[in-house]
């Protein structure tokens, strides 16, 4: 299907289809690991710079990646001390 949207994985996908680890995705991007950790898990929104060296790592588009955080519910406090309306 031409024209037809992507499915958007999470970076812990696409990276555990490659059979790489967040040590080696680490050292590809020059991302620490510990961040890493916190995007693998959609704990932490990257940076669009971030996201791009991810891509590059995991030889996909940008588009591709699912790399928002976690929905919270209204009233909760969500990641990163957001708190949603």
């Amino acid at each position: 299907m031409a024209g037809a949207p992507r499915a958007r994985r999470t970076v812990a996908k696409l990276r555990v289809e490659r059979s790489m680890t967040l040590q080696d995705l680490a050292t590809l991007t020059g991302i620490p690991m510990r961040t890493l950790r916190l995007i693998d898990r959609k704990q932490y929104r990257a940076a669009p710079d971030q996201v791009k060296r991810i891509a590059d790592a995991l030889g996909v588009d940008t588009d591709v990646i699912d790399i928002g955080l976690p929905e919270t519910k209204p009233g909760t406090w969500g990641t990163g001390g957001t708190y949603s309306q």
